[in-house]
């Protein structure tokens, strides 16, 4: 008895620790099952930038395998397409749990009877778990785990992010992945817009994404197609019209080029990780985090949403893009063009090209610093005259004169003698200039620009005469909203590149711009107006509608054109990014003024609404106090004027039989110093070695100056 008791607890206590392994075994099975599911594929997807109508126009490759792996939601997509899929793949896909148990018992049985495995009865959730766990080969242990995998993908994270998931992930083909991917690569267009015939193509593709592929086997990708289409009529998705044209449309589609509009703006974003987007977000007001679209982790744009939405406006930077190509065909030497469009009415930045040419630098030029040349004279002007320190009619003097051991010169090295404030500004004239920023302050001045961050660096940390000539650096970006605070009577806002979120209902949140008063209205008004009468450039002499200046910093490095017209400001820069230039000089006035042109007058002509201002500074005349700057400079009289009579400028000239060239000059007060390549020349000639150009100046006690450049044929 005691041995029939011993033998049935020995069976019962193996009973029970066969369960306990058992369950064990099933829980080890299952959890591996479920921590197997790698779900790094749906991080490391493809970076994409939207403009204002959520097409593409930038974006990357997918990290871990360099494909095309682009964020598809529901909302993506057409609704011909969603019902198709789910009545092909997934019919009960809103009533299930992850797995629908009756297709899996019909496909086993199917199975069974062929001996092999040719159905699968997956669901989107289970093929979901295949593509993130890289279940290659067909196998029961396989799809046990995807069993598994999808009634906790469903029961975690619910069926609609299930679904977004599967349009993001499902293969199409090549390194195409995701259906807003797949639609670009093969329809070149949207998912929204997809036809009953590319519906069906992109719900057959997954199946054997490389076997039917349209382009390498479009007779087969067809039959499949057609195969889709004729259950979507079944199941009255479609008509029979629309049955009849699906039916007979062909497929022989090639990949198409995702056109990335904005190429150069993307990669810059994108390249923008953790402290350093936080950090230039608080530096840089155009990339404000309270407008950015993103999730409730911010720390990092591109953390959780590879997805950045911006305000870029693609019928525009369309046309800047054709404006770069057109620039391209004809440059003269290696300096990229780069551009930017705000729109003043709403603050945002419409349009942005980085580089005009990608081959040699993929830098985003309008956001890193560089000289601006003479572009910040009208702020200065501005100051003054707010401060009531000038007026327009203001008679000033430009004439030699040193400041310490500094004589500076005018652009093309010579001095006009009297001239009105606001013809000096027009002509951008250096020495007026230079005396005006020492009125305001260049303390004053640095102080009020980098309001309410610093946007102009000054190199060496203690502003000088100098900065508004060029000495300090600045973006273009930001030189573009100093000249649209212009063109907005002296307020400065904050101009957006990405785009609002939205509300319930999908409308627009509106988000008020920030903005500060850096000038009056009357003096930001004032300087508008007078830039209206800078000189037009060669292919629109006769427009004067434009208000813009331009700039060239020093040794060509830069030429600049900045400019309003009507509601939208516009910055364009000819740079060389390694600073060295070549035998061609880009000047802001021949060069970038041309295209600042071509661009603002292609815009829509739609002006802001401006209040009409009284102010003084308008009058034709000015006050009695300011009818003349008050300077020590010397007015010299035109017989005093200094001149060189020989050699021309741009002249071709030859050596005597000495191998010199003597220079002559008239006019100028006591002694005239001769200049040969910054270098004092002690007697009234130069001695030529060698064929080439060569540029003289010649300057007097008075610091008058004249230079000219000529080249040189020896036996010419």
């Amino acid at each position: 008895m005691r041995l029939k008791l011993s033998s049935d607890f020995i069976t019962k206590k193996r009973v029970i620790v066969t369960s306990v392994l058992s369950c064990l075994a099933l829980f080890a099975f299952v959890l591996y099952s479920i921590l197997s599911i790698d779900f790094s594929p749906l991080q490391n997807r493809s970076n994409i930038l939207f403009d204002k109508d959520g097409n593409v126009i930038a974006f990357s490759l997918s990290k871990d395998n360099q494909s095309y792996r682009f964020l598809t939601t529901k909302d993506d997509v057409s609704e011909i397409y969603l019902k198709m899929l789910l009545s092909n793949e997934d019919k009960n896909f809103y009533s299930h749990i992850g797995v629908d148990f009756k297709a899996l018992i019909r496909a086993l049985i199917f199975n069974l009877k062929n001996r092999e495995i040719t159905s699968g009865g997956s669901t989107l959730a289970m093929q979901v778990v295949k593509r993130l766990s890289n279940h290659k080969k067909r196998s029961y242990v396989n799809k046990l785990k995807e069993i598994i995998g999808a009634v906790y993908i469903t029961a975690a994270y619910g069926r609609e992010q299930v679904l977004s998931w599967y349009l993001t992930l499902a293969p199409f083909g090549s390194n195409i992945e995701g259906v807003k991917a797949a639609s670009l690569k093969w329809f070149n267009h949207l998912p929204d817009r997809l036809t009953p015939s590319e519906a069906a193509l992109l719900v057959a593709l997954p199946r054997a994404p490389e076997l039917i592929r349209p382009d390498l086997y479009p007779q087969r990708a067809k039959y499949y197609k057609n195969e889709a289409v004729k259950l979507a009529y079944k199941n009255g998705i479609i008509n029979g019209d629309l049955l009849r044209i699906a039916l007979a449309e062909d497929c022989s589609f090639r990949l198409q080029n995702i056109k990335q509009s904005a190429y150069t703006l993307g990669n810059f974003l994108f390249s923008q990780k953790g402290n350093r987007i936080n950090s230039h977000i608080k530096n840089n007001s155009t990339l404000n985090a309270n407008s950015m679209k993103y999730r409730a982790d911010n720390s990092n744009i591109l953390n959780k949403n590879n997805e950045i939405f911006t305000t870029i406006d693609s019928r525009i930077q369309i046309l800047l893009n054709r404006t770069a190509d057109k620039y391209e065909k004809n440059k003269k030497d290696n300096a990229i063009l780069s551009a930017v469009v705000l729109d003043d009415k709403t603050h945002q930045i419409v349009a942005l090209i980085g580089s005009s040419d990608t081959q040699s630098s993929q830098i985003c030029i309008p956001f890193s610093r560089r000289s601006p040349g003479s572009t910040l004279k009208p702020f200065a002007y501005a100051m003054a005259f707010e401060e009531g320190k000038l007026h327009p009619q203001t008679i000033m003097k430009d004439a030699g004169k040193l400041y310490g051991s500094w004589s500076p010169d005018n652009f093309n090295y010579r001095f006009n003698g009297e001239i009105k404030a606001k013809d000096a500004l027009c002509m951008s004239l250096n020495l007026p200039a230079l005396e005006v920023i020492k009125a305001v302050g260049p303390d004053k001045f640095c102080e009020r620009l980098n309001t309410p961050y610093t946007r102009l660096r000054i190199k060496d940390g203690i502003p000088d005469l100098s900065v508004v000539l060029g000495s300090a650096d600045i973006t273009l970006m930001d030189l573009c909203k100093l000249y649209a605070m212009l063109n907005s009577d002296g307020e400065l806002y904050d101009y957006r590149l990405f785009a609002q979120d939205k509300d319930e209902n999908q409308s627009e949140v509106n988000i008020q711009s920030n903005s500060y008063r850096i000038l009056s209205k009357a003096s930001a008004r004032a300087v508008f107006e007078i830039l209206k009468n800078t000189a037009r450039p060669a292919n629109h002499p006769d427009n004067k509608t434009i208000s813009y200046k331009t700039g060239t910093s020093y040794k060509f490095k830069d030429a600049l054109a900045i400019g309003s017209y009507g509601k939208y400001t516009v910055g364009v820069a000819i740079t060389h990014p390694d600073n060295k230039t070549q035998n061609y000089n880009n000047t802001g006035y021949v060069d970038a003024a041309p295209l600042l042109f071509d661009i603002l007058l292609q815009l829509d002509e739609e002006y802001l609404e401006k209040e009409e201002i009284d102010d003084v500074l308008f009058a034709n005349k000015a006050p009695r106090a300011l009818e003349k700057q008050n300077t020590n400079q010397e007015i010299f009289n035109l017989k005093d004027k200094l001149k060189i009579t020989f050699p021309l400028n741009n002249s071709v000239v030859s050596p005597d039989f000495n191998g010199r060239i003597f220079v002559r000059y008239e006019g100028g007060i006591g002694k005239v110093y001769l200049n040969s390549d910054d270098l004092q020349v002690e007697q009234d000639f130069l001695e030529i070695k060698e064929n080439g150009f060569y540029k003289v100046c010649i300057f007097d006690e008075k610091g008058q100056s004249d230079c000219v450049g000529f080249e040189v044929k020896k036996g010419s």
